[in-house]
């Protein structure tokens, strides 16, 4: 009988170490983040319509009433009135997939309203999405650029927002963004094109990620922006949530579509 006992009392406890050590193992795993220094990445690229506002950038003589693309079609949708401003726009991607610029797959429509041409002072403009899919993953928000005139070095500057931001995977899980961002043309004030532009970009911003945490984003060094690049060329990013912190440099001047990542004191190089 005390054999017996025993017996059972090592098992007993035997099996109270198992589940133990199963808890252990699932809170750990629970306490892995789901969301990736790419993910990150991923929702940066999504809210980036640099093409679409140029698209949308145009004087009178620029703007055609319906103008196919590929498979974007751009729909300008006439005043009332007969005045050329204020302006808006359907940037229409269809409904099925098709690739576009840098080679992401887009569908669904952007609508864009103008109030006077983008380098007056005073104009604004606004960006909402209708069922808009930037690789798969859905965009919900509204997007506001604001000129704010001639900064005392004469360069034209801008107020960029982001409200209700949120990327939609398609598996079901989100990450919401907000942000505001202050442009400064530094070169290019000259002329009408947009091929010799340079802009530097400070601001910061905050949302929830995949995980539901808090995490806040900061421009801790000027992103330089240069026409005819579609990355930035420069700059520094800090993503952090908790006590985790992301870091995203994007080099020193080069245009490629390659950033350094930093992250749990670990260094890799990501392309774009």
């Amino acid at each position: 009988m005390k054999k017996s006992g025993i017996f059972i009392v090592f098992i007993l406890l035997a099996a109270g170490l198992a589940i133990l050590s199963s808890c252990e193992k699932n809170d750990a795993q629970e306490m892995v983040s789901k969301t990736s220094s790419k993910d990150y990445l991923a929702l940066l690229a999504a809210f980036n319509l640099d093409s679409e506002e140029m698209i949308t950038s145009g004087d009178e003589n620029d703007l055609k009433s319906a103008e196919s693309l590929g498979c974007l079609t751009v729909i300008i949708h006439e005043n009332e009135t007969g005045e050329f401003w204020p302006r808006s726009w359907t940037l229409d991607y269809g409904t099925e997939n098709c690739e576009t610029f840098r080679g992401n797959l887009r569908r669904g429509k952007i609508h864009f309203t103008l109030s006077d041409w983008w380098r007056n002072e005073g104009s604004f403009r606004e960006i909402t999405f209708e069922d808009y899919y930037f690789n798969n993953n859905k965009l919900e928000g509204t997007k506001t650029i604001l000129n704010n005139g001639e900064n005392q070095n004469g360069n034209l500057t801008f107020t960029r927002k982001v409200t209700d931001g949120k990327l939609v995977y398609a598996n079901g899980t989100e990450m919401s963004w907000e942000c505001e961002k202050q442009s400064e043309m530094v070169e290019g004030m000259e002329t009408l094109v947009f091929a010799d532009d340079v802009w530097s970009v400070t601001g910061s911003g905050s949302g929830i990620n995949i995980d539901g945490k808090a995490y806040g984003f900061l421009i801790s060094s000027p992103l330089m922006y240069k026409n005819g690049c579609f990355w930035p060329i420069s700059g520094i990013v800090e993503i952090s949530s908790g006590e985790s912190l992301i870091v995203y440099d994007y080099g020193n001047g080069e245009c490629d579509n390659k950033v350094t990542v930093t992250e749990n004191g670990e260094t890799e190089t990501v392309e774009l």
